[in-house]
């Protein structure tokens, strides 16, 4: 499993998870923007950074996610960090942090990095050492799925997904860890499809899962191509259109009923009828 894009993604989509991380409060995420960085000319590419909106007042924060064995992390971290300063802001304040699944995993000669193990401008995070998220605290638990073991993973987040849909946490939001939950026990077990997945975690709003949003995304995507063509409205409406079909294709796919894809969807029983011909020729 690939953790950097999943953490830069989860980052992204939640940076107060981050901050909670380092020890700052979610709402400081407001003060930052997230990059992914990469000199061409040495091959040097960052994991992540989150740059500061007032660089005077905030550090930037460098962050790696280190799931494998080497013995060159500190060695690699310094020249990443050395290149952040040398091709940017020289003056710029500066946090490294190192995200590690166990303390097993770091390497094991410390002394040559000492000088910035023991400063305050380092951060090692070892997720299985982070105390239990508590009940409502579901980005946080996101990052215990991703350390778990993929048969631990997986009864964490059949846990994790009833709690979700009785918070008062927005819709949207929900909607948002609900896809990470997903996408992270997609990761953790491979050999698992998405459809499998999603009946094991019984998600039954079909328009909260990744197959809606990908089916639907689909289809505007077409419609702004051909929005280019026919009229940027007219276009988009019809790409909707498509991406609602092609989500209730997919639902009859994967065996949803005709109410489940009528409340996900807003089709009419009728039009999902017709598309059942139209699947079955």
């Amino acid at each position: 499993m690939k953790r950097d894009p999943l953490f830069f993604r989860l980052f992204k989509e939640l940076p107060g998870c981050f901050f909670q991380l380092v020890g700052r409060a979610q709402r400081d995420a407001q003060r930052y923007t997230l990059e992914a960085i990469e000199y061409k000319a040495t091959s040097v590419r960052l994991d992540g950074v989150f740059r500061p909106l007032q660089p005077r007042d905030d550090p930037a924060y460098l962050w790696e996610a280190q799931f494998y064995a080497s013995e060159k992390v500190y060695a690699n971290l310094l020249s990443k960090i050395g290149r952040f300063l040398e091709h940017g802001n020289a003056q710029q304040d500066w946090v490294a942090v190192v995200i590690y699944p166990n303390r097993e995993l770091e390497q094991k000669n410390l002394r040559p990095y000492r000088c910035l193990l023991e400063s305050d401008q380092m951060v090692r995070i070892y997720l299985n050492e982070l105390p239990p998220a508590p009940p409502d605290q579901f980005e946080m638990g996101i990052l215990e799925l991703i350390a778990a073991e993929p048969e631990t993973a997986l009864k964490k987040a059949q846990a994790m997904v009833p709690r979700l849909r009785v918070s008062k946490q927005p819709r949207q939001f929900q909607r948002t860890l609900l896809q990470f939950i997903e996408t992270v026990i997609v990761h953790q077990l491979p050999t698992w499809s998405r459809e499998e997945i999603e009946k094991m975690l019984r998600v039954t709003d079909v328009s909260q899962t990744r197959v809606f949003q990908e089916a639907l995304q689909e289809g505007l995507e077409k419609g702004r191509e051909e929005g280019l063509e026919k009229g940027r409205e007219e276009g988009l409406e019809k790409g909707r259109e498509e991406g609602i079909e092609s989500v209730a294709l997919r639902l009859l796919k994967m065996g949803r009923t005709v109410g489940e894809i009528v409340q996900a969807t807003d089709l009419t029983p009728a039009q999902i009828r017709k598309l059942t011909k139209k699947y079955s020729k």
